[in-house]
């Protein structure tokens, strides 16, 4: 049929073509075939159960190298592209507030220029009101589109400030600035994404070689399938796929925290040096003992700590103010790290009578005690002391940190959080429940209710539900055998502390913030470096090299206890669920923020 140009047809019904040509997409195979060849990689006696951790080796080297270089070109693209393609800006919505994620870079600038305020300017009415804070003053202003009142900025006595950590602005955004200033006047911004990539991509690799160093300390022998689902563990419950996703300025502080904690615990594992009977000193292993693991009889090796990895890495602890205070936490875990360490000092400090403090060569003197302790607390000083300083220079207060004062849903100076909503809170981060679609990724975010007000974002589940690896640990860690082979490598108080110490957090992120998914990072790497500890416990090589350690010391022999097919199968099904879980989280980011890169990947999943 032939109509004239320009003439409207009326089309009432369209039926697609259904027949899908074939199309072979490379990348789809390959990553077919690597899972099959994952699943197979870990069946009862391959190889990798059989092949123990050799730090030394390097093949183990290069294949760690492989498995993280997709992250790191990830993340080099995606921070090239930023660079090339970022223009600073803000967004801002008629009667609604003006949002600008620069918020790094603005402190940047005004460091650089000497003063504590963030060169931005204000609506006419906000510094006329008598109380900017309150929200129907903020309503009204808002109704009549005056502008900019900046979302999730500080707002004090006329001027504009940022109440996220510095640290980040001084090592990242303010060097970015200076260097592009030699060719460019007064310099670029660096895009807050790329700083994100950043971080993240270093916090990742941190984490990866802190969790490597604990099992080659603690776990001589552990096969390289224990040291693969203890990575897995971390990486799944550690929730540090957030920020691989969500690349904006509250990633920041989160990345960098963690960063910090993962450097400063690789620091100090490496921190412990043990004299030999024969002469030398050499790294710390479990079969040097560390006072737990001699012949009876034989002398006590001597133990020395570094004094400068005890110091960087409380220092890398003691920058977590700096970042997100939360993370501080993790300096507690000095505690059973060094419980060897800390027991001979006090015995040294005061020494029995009729005892010498240095019996049997083991114990340092009251001098080096008290050089050591300083060593450790001096990082904190150092980074307390500027970070309070910088609170009286904006707040007239050290101990205002200005988060009071900043403008979003709610006026903090006047509200107090109900702790009616906290249970219900804390049911939502570790038990909140999947809900799922019938279409592609098949998850999808739900939001959390509360009885009464308390700031809630939707999320996709709880950290025990999406991270499946951690209940199962928790489980585990309830066998007389798994918490004696913790206390045999001395890890038994650092998985004791660890739990109250993320639940601590948990609480202290409920009452202040509510409820949010990144939330969850503050309090989850804790929970999953349990189920590494676990999981490295249950390692059947593992327990066999502590028993040739143990029958060379004197002890008497021990069952195998949960170690076994049926506990390894538990454990690599919970690690790959926990996979397979994070990779649905994933997509259901990537729809959200990403979504150029999640409809690639969906076009792999929804044709043939």
């Amino acid at each position: 049929m032939e109509e004239p140009a320009e003439t409207r047809l009326s089309i009432r019904t369209l039926i697609p073509d259904v027949r899908v040509p074939l199309s072979v997409n490379p990348v789809r195979l390959i990553a077919m075939a690597a899972l099959i060849l994952l699943v197979a990689a870990f069946l009862p006696g391959s190889r990798l159960w059989r092949t123990p951790l050799d730090t030394k080796s390097r093949g183990q080297r290069l294949a760690l190298t492989l498995a993280l270089a997709p992250l790191t070109v990830w993340a080099i693209c995606s921070i090239l592209n930023d660079l090339s393609t970022f223009v600073p800006g803000d967004f801002h919505n008629p009667d609604s507030y003006t949002y600008d994620f620069n918020q790094y870079d603005h402190v940047a600038q005004a460091l650089l220029q000497g003063r504590p305020w963030l060169d931005l300017d204000q609506a006419p009415g906000l510094a006329a009101a008598e109380n900017p804070y309150d929200i129907v003053t903020r309503n009204n202003l808002l109704a009549q589109d005056q502008k900019p009142i900046y979302w999730d900025y500080v707002y004090w006595k006329g001027h504009w400030y940022s109440y996220f950590g510095v640290l980040p602005a001084i090592l990242l955004f303010m060097p970015y600035r200076a260097l592009t200033s030699l060719f460019h006047p007064g310099g670029y911004a660096l895009p807050t994404s790329a700083a994100a990539s950043i971080l993240t991509l270093l916090a990742t690799v941190a984490m990866v070689l802190a969790v490597i160093r604990l099992l080659d300390r603690h776990f001589p022998g552990i096969s390289l399938a224990s040291t693969i689902l203890s990575l897995i563990a971390i990486l799944t419950g550690s929730n540090i796929a957030y920020l691989w996703c969500r690349k904006n300025f509250y990633t920041v502080p989160f990345a960098a925290g963690l960063l910090f904690v993962m450097t400063g615990l690789w620091i100090w594992l490496g921190a412990r040096r043990v004299h030999s009977v024969g002469g030398g000193t050499r790294r710390w292993t479990l079969a040097d003992g560390g006072g737990w693991l001699h012949t009876p009889g034989d002398p006590k090796p001597g133990w020395t700590l570094s004094k400068p990895r005890v110091f960087l890495g409380s220092l890398c602890i003691a920058a977590t103010l700096g970042c997100r205070p939360t993370f501080i936490v993790a300096g507690l875990l000095a505690i059973p790290i060094f419980s060897h360490e800390i027991r001979d000092m006090m015995s040294s400090l005061r020494p029995r009578p009729g005892t010498s403090s240095a019996r049997e060569g083991a114990g340092p003197s009251p001098a080096v005690s008290a050089t050591l302790l300083g060593t450790a607390l001096l990082p904190l000083l150092l980074v307390a002391a500027p970070l309070l300083w910088y609170n009286h220079w904006r707040f007239g207060s050290a101990l205002d940190f200005g988060n009071r004062y900043q403008m979003t849903v709610v006026d903090l100076t006047q509200y107090h959080p109900h702790l009616g909503s906290l249970p219900r809170l804390f049911g939502y981060y570790l038990f909140q429940p999947l809900s799922t679609k019938g279409s592609f990724p098949f998850l999808r975010i739900s939001p959390a209710p509360l009885n009464v007000w308390h700031y809630t974002e939707p999320g996709i589940g709880g950290l025990l539900v999406t991270a499946p690896v951690i209940p199962v640990c928790l489980i585990l860690l309830c066998s007389t055998q798994v918490r004696r082979n913790l206390k045999d490598r001395n890890l038994y108080g650092l998985t004791l502390l660890s739990i109250p110490s993320a639940l601590l957090v948990m609480v202290m992120d409920a009452y202040l913030g509510g409820f949010s998914d990144r939330y969850m990072i503050d309090f989850a790497w804790l929970l999953a470096l349990v189920a590494v500890l676990v999981i490295s416990s249950c390692d059947r090589s593992g327990q066999d090299t502590l028993r040739k350690l143990n029958g060379t010391a004197g002890y008497t022999d021990r069952t195998d206890g949960p170690a076994g097919k049926p506990v390894s199968f538990l454990l690599t099904l919970s690690c790959l669920v926990s996979v397979l879980l994070m990779t649905g989280y994933v997509l259901v980011l990537l729809s959200h923020f990403e979504t150029s890169i999640f409809s690639t990947i969906e076009v792999w999943f929804t044709y043939l």
